[in-house]
């Protein structure tokens, strides 16, 4: 099964969850999505979808792992420095994409704005 999601959809509410399953420990690392919408008046908006105050009916991605989710979290973020790293400069700014750091991870998730890096 392939799953697309868009940069524009992704948000930063996180969660961690853990269940037990046969004495067997299972981690998922769930990130809630919200579905950019056009307005009647042309603008955009994006935003949890609430059927009303505390019923949060949002989409989310759940990775569920037996093992320590880390390891292949590390891996993807690796190929995506790589990726930007070796990619053609942006011909509309004429820079090359900067590769994503821990600290700037932590800054991303904090909702710290980083001007030198385009936004999701």
């Amino acid at each position: 099964m392939r799953v697309n999601v868009y940069a524009e959809e992704l948000t930063d509410n996180i969660e961690i969850h853990s269940k037990v399953i046969e004495g067997q420990e299972f981690t998922g690392l769930r990130i809630y999505l919200h579905l950019p919408v056009t307005l009647p008046d042309g603008t955009q908006a994006q935003g949890a979808f609430m059927h009303h105050p505390g019923d949060d009916d949002s989409s989310a991605v759940t990775f569920w792992g037996k093992r320590d989710l880390r390891g292949v979290l590390r891996k993807a973020l690796a190929m995506l420095d790589t990726h930007y790293d070796s990619a053609p400069m942006n011909p509309a700014s004429a820079e090359r994409h900067p590769v994503l750091t821990d600290a700037d991870a932590a800054a991303d998730l904090a909702g710290t704005p980083r001007p030198d890096y385009p936004s999701a």
